[in-house]
């Protein structure tokens, strides 16, 4: 949120650099990303 505001860049977990300026709800996240997130320790799972 805060660099939505502020219009700082961000790195997604795939590697793309960009500046958010909507709402993140509206959008899907990427297919690569979330594969690097459920592969993280802990990340996605209730075990």
């Amino acid at each position: 949120m805060e660099s939505a505001v502020s219009g700082t860049p961000v790195i997604a977990l795939c590697g793309k650099v960009w500046v958010p300026n909507r709402d993140p709800k509206k959008y899907h996240v990427c297919p690569e990303c979330t594969e690097i997130y459920e592969s993280m320790s802990g990340g996605g799972d209730s075990e």
